[in-house]
């Protein structure tokens, strides 16, 4: 598909941001692509828009009197012109042919679907959704603890909450069905957009992304992914953030669990065992490294 003919499909694009440095380069892999996009909605709180800067014909900045990404999000949704919708974080490189990728199977799988990318570490490249090396015994233990005897399933939401993503290097076959897709690279139908804002939550909008995509499934909408669809994004290692920061982050992301599990969800207490184990992981490789350091 080349860029800027008539056959190529006309594609919003819904970036809700602060205004963050990463923008630009992220619109930048946009204007790059094999399809570039008719329009690009960048939604900002009008406090964040003084003095950005995005001067290109495609790009609109549509300044809110509110702040929040899901809110900021469903303004752009509501003012989408084209009836493929691609919402991206202001944090996501897309690959030269992810937009065409993407579009095409939205085309492919009917009016009632989704479809995300697989999720790369700009870094080196790998899954973001790579599962760690530990030995095989301790991998079944915490994946019973997590999901009981279903265990390990790629882009499931198993019985702790938690959204299990999936690495493009275990996929059988070019596209999978799943029960969430990562908010950061999602492309619709502009019919099938939620432009409602679901979240009551204050702050980050941590675990947003399940919620939406358990929405999308409520009303019949299938969730895929397409491992030849790519994009990128920087990954920040947990243990590299202080103590009370990362305790921070967890209990919002706490709350926003609890939140969905009790709408959408079973309410189970392996929830509890999770964050027992995350707080685990941090202090052990924390210790590690200070170990390192000193040693």
């Amino acid at each position: 598909m080349k860029k800027e003919t008539e056959s190529a499909p006309k594609v919003t694009v819904v970036i809700a941001t602060l205004g963050a440095d990463s923008l630009v380069d992220t619109i930048d892999a946009l204007q790059n692509s094999t399809v570039i996009p008719a329009e690009i909605l960048v939604c900002i709180p009008e406090e964040n828009a003084q003095g950005l800067d995005l001067s290109a014909e495609n790009v609109k900045i549509l300044k809110t009197m509110f702040r929040g990404q899901v809110a900021q999000r469903a303004w752009g949704f509501k003012n989408a012109s084209f009836d493929m919708v691609l919402q991206l974080d202001d944090d996501i490189i897309v690959d030269k042919k992810c937009i065409e990728v993407m579009c095409a199977a939205l085309s492919e799988c009917g009016s009632n679907v989704a479809v995300g990318p697989t999720m790369l570490n700009i870094g080196n490249k790998s899954s973001v959704y790579k599962r760690q090396r530990t030995p095989r015994l301790i991998r079944r233990a915490y994946y019973w603890l997590m999901n009981g005897s279903s265990g390990y399933v790629p882009g499931s939401i198993d019985k702790s909450g938690s959204a299990v993503g999936v690495d493009f290097n275990e996929m059988a076959t070019n596209q999978v069905n799943v029960e969430w897709l990562p908010g950061g690279c999602v492309m619709h139908y502009r019919d099938n957009l939620v432009l409602e804002n679901f979240w009551p939550l204050s702050g980050k909008a941590f675990y947003e992304d399940v919620a939406h995509s358990l929405t999308l499934s409520s009303r019949g909408i299938r969730l895929i992914i397409d491992k030849r669809a790519k994009c990128m994004v920087d990954v920040f290692p947990e243990m590299h953030f202080k103590f009370s920061d990362f305790i921070s982050v967890l209990f919002s992301d706490y709350k926003a669990r609890r939140y969905v599990m009790a709408r959408f969800l079973r309410k189970s207490p392996r929830i509890y065992f999770y964050y027992l184990i995350r707080i685990y992981r941090y202090l052990f490789k924390r210790l590690t490294i200070k170990t390192g350091r000193t040693g």
